[in-house]
């Protein structure tokens, strides 16, 4: 009787046990199913650093800037290759955007979170807004849902897509609403009110994109967008401060990818180490410019010792052309090239997304084609050269003179008497040279050293439809 007695009991037990509040019993706590957006966010912005300043930065981004080199692949030559084109483009949706896109979903009505749901919103259209930028027409609204069969946005559409959407985003933060922590929020820190800068200036951005005549650009609706913007010109970034540049970590798991290809793998990865493009050389060189100290560190060893020396990524070998030049890069290794600046090959060096330079010049060249805003596009082209040398611990004397060389100097031309040759590359048919008042390729050439665009100074063209060619070659170092 006793044993039939406990089991009655023990049954009674399990049949209780399995009705009353069967679902909070036997959730696992280490696995749930809904994840804090602060979690969301900080795993976003990580991934977008590690895949816009990792690989495809090493791989594709430097080498069609032509601001570094490292090896003579597929993607250095100007083309692809489907397996590594397919990583990026997963690296993109799932990596980068799909934490912030479970943020929008999980948590838009959520009235407690509206500040940090319109922040993944507009971190979203910050990545999608690289993606039309690299690939054209890609998936946008009905992306990330699961659906096998996804359509594509056509690229125009997506542009003034995200511009609309940004001005709402941006005018519906609320400064005194819920934020992120500082520790969640690698770029702001939970700064609403940079947040509103971040997304006006991305706006400007995309505007000026599209601001190059037809058939593709759309100069009047660019027009309009920029007067808008520059209405309300303080709600743009307009400060050092306000800069987008989170910075890596110091541990093997959270280091940058540049410090860890070629600091600390130097030796499995000697071969193709990234060193200085020959086209930032006769760039910077010429005019005396500062920063190039800063880029880049003087060669080690080989026949240009102690002297800052930038490899051609595809001059195609050989020794001597019909030119009668004699090619300068035969035989040479990685190691007897200008290695890039030890700043940016620190573990925890910083990655810049859009800083208070890249609105400088934006503005600059919306100023030039006579859209207004509060200064003279010659005042917004020196404030930007201040800005960048002011980011990398330069003096405003440094800046002032490098401001009054002639080139650099608004509508001036550069001196090439007696030295034609130092801005260009070796062939002797690429150059740096701006002749006088060329104001527009003052400010792109400049533009391209910010470290905050996707131009490519050797690809320099006078009018050019959608920016979306040369778009591709954002500077990240």
């Amino acid at each position: 009787m006793k044993i039939k007695y406990i089991l009655f009991l023990l049954s009674l037990s399990l049949s209780m046990g399995c009705t009353k509040d069967f679902e909070e019993i036997n959730q696992n706590p280490n696995n749930p199913t809904q994840v804090e957006p602060d979690f969301l966010l900080t795993t976003s912005i990580f991934q977008a650093m590690n895949l816009y300043g990792g690989d495809m930065n090493r791989v594709v981004f430097f080498n069609y800037t032509q601001h570094f080199s490292g090896f003579q692949g597929e993607f250095q030559r100007y083309s692809f290759n489907n397996a590594t084109n397919s990583g990026y483009w997963k690296s993109t949706y799932i990596g980068c955007m799909q934490p912030v896109n479970q943020i929008i979903l999980n948590f838009k009505a959520n009235s407690a979170y509206k500040n940090r749901v319109l922040i993944a919103q507009i971190w979203k259209d910050y990545i999608i807004s690289n993606a039309v930028s690299i690939w054209g027409a890609v998936p946008t609204t009905e992306a990330l849902n699961g659906s096998p069969s996804v359509p594509f946005t056509k690229e125009e559409d997506i542009y003034y897509n995200l511009l609309a959407d940004l001005k709402q985003l941006a005018s519906s933060i609320d400064l005194s609403g819920d934020k992120y922590s500082v520790v969640a929020d690698k770029i702001y820190g939970g700064d609403l009110l940079k947040w509103k800068k971040f997304a006006n200036t991305l706006r400007l951005r995309l505007a000026m994109r599209i601001s190059n005549a037809a058939p593709n650009g759309n100069p009047e609706a660019a027009k309009k967008l920029v007067q808008e913007i520059f209405a309300n010109e303080q709600n743009t970034i307009t400060v050092q401060a306000e800069t987008a540049a989170p910075v890596w970590g110091t541990s093997s798991d959270t280091w940058s990818p540049l410090y860890n290809y070629v600091v600390y793998n130097y030796t499995a990865n000697k071969a193709t180490i990234p060193v200085v493009n020959e086209s930032l050389i006769y760039h910077m060189a010429p005019y005396n410019d500062a920063r190039l100290a800063i880029y880049a560190q003087p060669a080690k060893q080989g026949p240009q010792l102690n002297k800052f020396f930038g490899q051609n990524i595809s001059y195609g070998g050989g020794s001597q052309y019909a030119s009668g030049q004699v090619n300068p890069h035969t035989g040479l290794k990685q190691d007897d090239y200008s290695y890039i600046g030890a700043r940016f090959l620190k573990p925890d060096a910083e990655y810049v997304f859009i800083s208070y330079t890249e609105a400088c010049f934006l503005k600059a060249e919306a100023s030039l084609k006579g859209w207004g805003g509060s200064k003279s596009a010659e005042q917004y082209y020196y404030e930007g050269i201040d800005a960048s040398y002011n980011r990398y611990g330069l003096t405003s004397a440094q800046a002032a003179i490098y401001k009054n060389t002639p080139g650099v100097k608004w509508s001036s031309a550069s001196d090439t008497t007696g030295r034609s040759s130092q801005f260009k590359d070796w062939l002797q048919i690429c150059s740096s040279y701006i002749a006088a008042g060329d104001n527009y390729k003052q400010i792109i050439m400049q533009h391209g050293y910010t470290r905050t665009r996707r131009r490519c100074l050797g690809a320099y063209q006078k009018e050019q439809s959608f920016r979306i060619s040369t778009t591709i070659c954002y500077i990240r170092w």
